[in-house]
């Protein structure tokens, strides 16, 4: 079961923000709006300034956030069920990337700074989140590229249908700085505008932020009083094995993780009543996956809606992002529009893309479908709950 959700985006900070933005065909993108701490409501801005770590190590100050609000969302506290059945999964490309760039350029130019190693590593978010919540379950960090978001909250499902754990806070979470933006350039593959399944798209926008779930064991959610948002039903992964940044152009991967996912939930094709696309904006990527989506559902159209056009590609928060957006989607009916997209590509035009304005769906089972560098390819589907 999903019971809580957390977000802090480009669109800002909280849930709420974050649909509600979304819902009115709102964008954070071009250029993306940078979070520090005191961006954050008092309440959570205490909590994350409280814990002992460095403000300067945004990533663990986004997850943090988007833990405290998911928990609470959740009606969960810490310390009200057994830490050692509680567990954090978090994905990430960067995670305490910006705090050796501060400490570079400073040593370059002759300053003495100290050098926070523990808030360096890819795991320092992850580690962060489980000290502060004292969670002495399992802790893992996913680094799948931009795949990592949907491959934290699958471990997490694996850990709670194996009885490891009764609850795991999992999502992702990622930043912006110098070197992400600079290995983007470098591909040529940003634009000023993100524009999925565009005729005119030229690229993807950068962004930054963090979504954690609350993966709750159902008995456990039952026995507690929740209120559960949504159920994982099923997940599934599969590498393209074809070059270090490009995708397959045939959507193989994305098919096989698909098809994977749909297995792992005993439901075939036409039970998806909805699918969040990766959707980068990227010329390869969108109509890779146009081609592997309708090799999935053949002649029947599902509505599509893609988020990077709204708060950007958060990298390895992405698919936390687009679970988040799953769950509301499955308790409230609705789709949001997707942000950027005017003028449809005929080679998407296979898909039905929700665009200019939201769309009622009565959906009882999401899909979401993240793609990644060096041919990571990860899917989730959802459940009403």
């Amino acid at each position: 079961m999903i019971t809580g959700s957390g977000v802090v985006s480009p669109l800002g900070s909280g849930l709420a923000a974050f649909w509600e933005s979304l819902v009115e065909g709102r964008t954070a993108v071009a250029p993306i709006r940078r979070f520090r701490a005191d961006d954050l409501d008092p309440a959570t801005a205490a909590e994350v300034a409280g814990d002992g770590g460095d403000d300067r190590d945004r990533a663990g100050v986004f997850a943090l956030a988007a833990a405290m609000e998911a928990l609470e969302a959740a009606r969960l506290r810490p310390g009200e069920i057994d830490p050692a059945r509680v567990g954090v999964a978090l994905g990430t490309t960067l995670g305490g990337m910006e705090i050796f760039e501060v400490w570079d350029v400073a040593t370059a130019a002759g300053d003495a700074v100290p050098l926070h190693l523990e808030r360096i590593p890819y795991f320092a978010p992850a580690a962060r989140v489980a000290a502060t919540i004292a969670a002495r379950g399992p802790v893992a960090t996913t680094q799948l590229a931009c795949a990592s978001g949907t491959e934290a909250l699958a471990l997490a499902a694996d850990w709670v249908r194996a009885g490891r754990a009764d609850v795991v806070l999992a999502g992702g979470s990622d930043l912006l700085c110098r070197f992400v933006v600079a290995g983007f350039n470098s591909l040529h593959a940003t634009a000023d505008l993100a524009r999925p399944f565009d005729r005119d798209r030229r690229g993807l926008v950068l962004g930054e932020g963090a979504a954690l779930l609350v993966v709750e064991e159902a008995e456990h959610a039952v026995r507690r009083g929740a209120s559960p948002r949504a159920r994982i039903l099923g997940t599934g992964a599969a590498g393209d094995a074809v070059h270090m940044t490009a995708p397959d152009r045939d959507g193989g991967g994305v098919v096989r993780a698909v098809r994977a996912a749909l297995a792992d939930a005993a439901l075939v094709a036409s039970a998806v009543d909805f699918v969040s696309a990766h959707g980068t904006g990227t010329p390869f990527n969108d109509a890779m996956e146009a081609r592997a989506l309708v090799r999935v559902f053949g002649e029947r159209t599902v509505p599509v809606n893609s988020i990077k056009g709204a708060i950007g590609h958060t990298l390895g928060a992405a698919g936390a992002f687009e679970a988040a957006l799953c769950v509301e989607v499955l308790a409230r009916g609705l789709v949001p529009p997707t942000a950027g997209l005017e003028k449809v590509d005929p080679e998407c035009a296979g898909l039905d893309l929700v665009r200019a304005e939201a769309r009622e769906c009565d959906a009882h089972v999401a899909l979401s479908t993240s793609s990644g560098f060096a041919g990571a390819n990860a899917a989730l589907v959802l459940g009403r709950a």
